[in-house]
């Protein structure tokens, strides 16, 4: 496993420490360098495969680290990675005391003494546990950021501006894709050719000029095309090839991507490309379907927090609305104090005639809530004269 300053060693300085990672970090394996004498090796690579061989000069060889998937994957997805936001990592307390910037923290512990007041706990003070000191020790105190931390955090917002910006920008290694359908592709099939896009080696077929191809020659952003989709036909028709064949008494093991049985020898020699190519498509259909599983679990999660947050403002709203109050954290009601109209703990005016004055005339009697009108009466300010869009007077 690489250490930290390793990584960084070798440019890649966005990636968190080993430590907050659930998975290690490896350094991506580079793309061995062709023979001095150029051109594909005869291997009858291409047997069966329907395609042809490849141009000549610097294309990929059988055995290169570049035809794993693995290898290929983890240079995609960690280029892909790098440029993400990381919250969950980020936003760690020791994350945040371990952050700096140009040499002074980013972060600092509030002091104790202030907010938090330890001296306002109940302790036993024969245990020397409960010692303030032990007590401060045991409790992650709140962060506040440093004047070199502000510094910061406006640096990165203005280069977050200027990424989205040039994000906009169509390059050559994203043209088709501006001009594509790209946002009409499932949630899945999207993230998918983002983990593979960026690679800029050789394909089997040659210079990679354009750096849109995988190693084995598909493109992989395209103005119509979608290059989940076009995996997976590719990985059915190699199926197909190997599986469904004659070749005598031979048989195809998806699993190891070797035939089995009497001459396997002799027809492994002969396929040695496509099954390269077979097994490469192969964890590229695994990697999708993890995506999918992935994605839909996290929707789950994201659905059942919705149905807890709404759940918990109904219980909100009718707990104020018991009190006579609307909900201070109604964003729709931002602003607005006082009470609801007829919830009966403000004042009513009644009429001459309800006050008993016998000079009232026969009207009838009446009283109201004077607290509000309904719809929006409970929305006033407190104090002072309604504005114009609560029903006062227009101001010249």
């Amino acid at each position: 496993m690489a250490t930290d300053a390793e990584i960084r060693a070798k440019g890649f300085l966005y990636i968190p420490k080993q430590k907050y990672l659930q998975k290690p970090f490896n350094l991506p394996v580079a793309p061995v360098p062709p023979p001095a004498s150029g051109g594909i090796t005869n291997t009858n690579a291409f047997n069966n495969s329907g395609g042809s061989g490849g141009s000549g000069g610097g294309a990929l060889q059988v055995g290169d680290p570049m035809l794993n998937f693995d290898n290929y994957y983890n240079y995609t997805g960690n280029k892909y990675m790098q440029n993400q936001d990381t919250p969950n990592v980020d936003d760690l307390y020791q994350s945040k005391l371990d952050k700096t910037f140009m040499g002074f923290p980013s972060y600092k512990q509030q002091d104790p003494i202030g907010p938090f007041t330890p001296y306002s706990q109940p302790m036993d003070m024969d245990d020397p546990a409960a010692s303030i000191e032990n007590i401060i020790a045991s409790r992650n105190l709140p962060l506040e950021q440093t004047k070199a931390g502000k510094i910061q955090s406006r640096v990165q917002n203005m280069g977050k501006g200027i990424k989205n910006l040039m994000g906009m920008l169509p390059t050559p290694g994203n043209f088709l894709s501006k001009l594509g359908s790209f946002n009409s592709l499932s949630p899945a099939d999207q993230l998918f050719i983002k983990t593979n896009t960026g690679y800029t080696g050789p394909t089997v077929f040659g210079e990679n000029s354009m750096g849109n191809k995988d190693p084995f020659g598909m493109n992989v952003e395209s103005a119509f095309g979608n290059y989940a989709e076009g995996v997976r036909d590719n990985f059915s028709q190699l199926q197909d090839t190997l599986t469904n064949k004659d070749r005598g008494a031979v048989t195809f093991n998806e699993v190891t991507g070797m035939f089995e049985g009497e001459d396997a020898d002799e027809v492994n020699k002969k396929t040695t490309m496509i099954r390269k190519k077979f097994l490469f498509r192969k964890k590229q259909i695994d990697q999708q379907n993890k995506n999918q599983r992935d994605l839909d679990k996290k929707a789950a999660i994201e659905a059942k927090q919705a149905a807890i947050e709404a759940k918990q403002a109904a219980i909100r709203e009718k707990e104020y609305a018991s009190q006579g109050k609307s909900d201070p954290n109604d964003q729709s009601r931002t602003g607005s104090s006082g009470r609801r109209p007829g919830s009966g703990s403000g004042p009513t005016t009644q009429d001459s005639q309800s006050k008993g004055d016998p000079s009232a005339g026969q009207t009838g009697g009446y009283s109201y809530d004077s607290g509000g009108r309904e719809g929006f009466g409970y929305g006033l300010k407190e104090g002072g004269r309604a504005g114009y869009f609560f029903g006062g007077r227009v101001n010249y």
